[in-house]
């Protein structure tokens, strides 16, 4: 299977994936029956299961017969955790705590295997953070982050991605955003955005807009 990578901010409980992000994964993601999620925090936990058995069922509403589920959890050991990757034809990377999951990521030293995967990679917010090569996870005092964070990501895509942006957010676009963005280009998901990105890194936007922050200034863009 070609190497793949799928980013999004996340999904509508009423649209499901939404038929456009359907048809990707319909076509894309075929055949494909062993998933393994990745929590968004340090485990899983009954939410974590919530989330996990809808995404299930939506993947089997568009024909793709998941068979085996694996959800990585903190006191698997290395090995066991290398065997269930092996095995996989999709890693999930869920929403939740953004720097917490990526701790988790540590801790079980998946990096390189999550970087490397030959299959199809999906970040949903957190997710799609944790998988650049340069990751953001920029201040929301709603969510509890108190002060913005850069750090070295998984480095799967060679992208920095802001989900759920609203362009509407002044502070945050001009104290926390700007500022970063003479050094680093952030490329802004809004809510129900997401993107593909091949193997040769080229991305292909599946719904939703796409902006670019770079420079200090804020452009809506159809690739990257």
């Amino acid at each position: 299977m070609e190497k793949l990578t799928y980013v999004f901010s996340g999904f509508s409980p009423a649209e499901h994936f939404g038929k456009e992000v359907s048809r990707i994964f319909e076509k894309d993601l075929k055949g494909c029956e062993n998933i393994i999620f990745i929590p968004g925090g340090m485990g899983k936990n009954n939410k974590t299961d919530k989330y996990v058995n809808t995404d299930v069922e939506w993947f089997r509403e568009i024909g793709i017969n998941i068979k085996n589920i694996d959800i990585l959890d903190i006191g698997m050991s290395r090995k066991t955790v290398k065997e269930k990757i092996n095995k996989a034809d999709i890693i999930f990377l869920m929403g939740g705590n953004t720097i917490k999951q990526y701790e988790f990521v540590c801790q079980l030293k998946i990096q390189k295997e999550i970087k490397e995967f030959k299959g199809a990679v999906i970040g949903v917010s957190a997710g799609a953070i944790n998988l650049g090569k340069i990751s953001l996870c920029s201040k929301d005092l709603e969510d509890g982050v108190e002060k913005t964070q850069i750090y070295n990501g998984i480095g799967r895509v060679n992208y920095t991605f802001e989900p759920h942006f609203d362009k509407n957010n002044v502070d945050l676009l001009e104290n926390e955003l700007y500022p970063i963005s003479t050094d680093l280009n952030i490329y802004g998901l809004t809510n129900n955005t997401g993107v593909k990105i091949s193997e040769k890194e080229n991305c292909e936007i599946i719904k939703g807009d796409l902006y670019i922050i770079s420079n200090n200034e804020l452009k809506l863009i159809n690739n990257i």
